[in-house]
């Protein structure tokens, strides 16, 4: 099913879109990030992490455009508070992403060999999260029963995020040699990390009550 819309609402959309596209690479930026701590040095480290967080500043741009654009009668008032909504929703994502980038800089956080698979796991497959959300946003406005699919997957793999947040928690704390305020240290970047696929889930969750609405 695909709806069809007039000009000041499809500026809008491609603004949603360039928005989607903002964020995702946020979170891009923070699996750079991510995959150079392997054997970057603190230098390298301070320029992926401020990347990351230009990236999140381009997505605030998008989003205060995208909003602007509704304030001035962009669809109809109740639909354009769920979409609102959801914009600022999308960039709490990039949010997410900035903190975890924010967290390793200014702690100058280190991931022991052991670990850094896990972490890099961590990354991507909440990158796969966000993906499937963005997919499912994107067919918001052009076929529910597609979004309905992405949502489905998008939760899919918030569960997978879980289970590698728990396994990496749990083999962190047994790694006999790490002192213990690193382990509390790195048990915060993963959950931080986990966010970033929670919060797309709850942003899906909120695509799917707009998707209901649409349908009545």
């Amino acid at each position: 099913m695909s709806l069809f819309f007039g000009k000041k609402e499809q500026a809008v959309i491609e603004l949603f879109h360039e928005h989607l596209d903002a964020v995702e690479n946020t979170i891009r930026k923070l699996l750079e990030l991510i995959q150079s701590m392997k054997n970057a040095s603190s230098d390298k480290i301070k320029e992926l992490a401020e990347r990351v967080r230009e990236a999140e500043t381009a997505a605030d741009k998008v989003r205060r455009k995208a909003e602007m654009e509704m304030y001035s009668g962009a669809f109809l008032p109740n639909f354009r508070g769920d979409l609102l909504g959801t914009i600022e929703s999308l960039d709490r994502i990039a949010n997410k992403a900035e903190a975890v980038a924010d967290e390793i800089d200014l702690q100058n956080l280190k991931i022991p060999a052991e670990l850094f698979e896990d972490f890099e796991n961590l990354v991507k497959k909440s990158f796969e999260t966000y993906m499937a959300l963005k997919d499912a946003a994107k067919e918001m406005f052009e076929d529910f029963e597609s979004a309905n699919e992405k949502i489905i997957d998008t939760e899919k793999f918030e569960h997978e995020t879980d289970q590698i947040e728990r396994k990496t928690i749990r083999k962190i704390f047994s790694m006999e040699n790490l002192p213990l305020a690193e382990k509390i240290q790195l048990k915060k970047l993963v959950h931080r990390i986990a966010d970033i696929s929670d919060t797309s889930e709850d942003v899906s969750d909120r695509i799917q009550i707009i998707l209901y609405k649409r349908k009545v």
